[in-house]
């Protein structure tokens, strides 16, 4: 299902790219292929070489093909009363922090407390995973300190009171706390 958004969203960008000037944007040059016209703030997707075009289709594809084999898409089809950010989520959003990802989750808008910034809901306990992996941060905004918003290809929230499914399921408080996990490029 993933495979075929990629192919979708590949071919919309093909059409673009020889049919019509669009603009997009471009927060770091980190993602652009040699030639150098991706890294502007401003895209206009006609000046395209064809060798860019494709450097943005096969990063669509590779990120596919990552959230397919981690399973983002069977639990975003099966698991109710989660709240998954898909790839066309975090593109439309163009988030430059983490918690822009979020600011649609309504268990992940934060509020200050005397602690500190912290997630609505379950005490502000938080569990995060990135790439599958446990962290300890305890706000979402303390996750910008070693991730960059531009390298983050979709996220998955369960709320307090849902035990989350594996690979997030290793913490005895996990129903009582707001699980996010977060799939990178890196």
């Amino acid at each position: 299902m993933f495979a075929m958004k990629a192919i979708k969203t590949s071919a919309i960008v093909l059409v673009l790219a020889g049919c019509m000037h669009a603009r997009g944007r471009s927060y770091t040059d980190e993602d652009v292929p040699e030639g150098g016209l991706l890294g502007r703030d401003s895209v206009d997707l006609a000046t395209l070489t064809p060798e860019q075009i494709a450097a943005l289709v096969t990063r669509q594809a590779k990120d596919s093909l990552r959230l397919e084999r981690v399973g983002f898409p069977r639990r975003a089809a099966t698991i109710q009363d989660a709240y998954f950010v898909t790839p066309d989520d975090i593109a439309a959003i163009q988030p430059r922090t983490i918690a822009e990802i979020f600011k649609h989750v309504p268990v992940l808008i934060e509020n200050p407390n005397p602690m500190g910034r912290r997630p609505r809901g379950g005490q502000g306990c938080f569990l995060n995973y990135v790439n599958g992996i446990p962290r300890r941060e305890r706000a979402l905004s303390e996750l910008d300190t070693f991730l960059h918003a531009r390298d983050v290809m979709a996220a998955e929230v369960y709320p307090p009171g849902q035990l989350p499914p594996a690979p997030f399921d290793r913490s005895s408080n996990g129903s009582s706390c707001t699980t996010v996990a977060l799939w990178t490029r890196s």
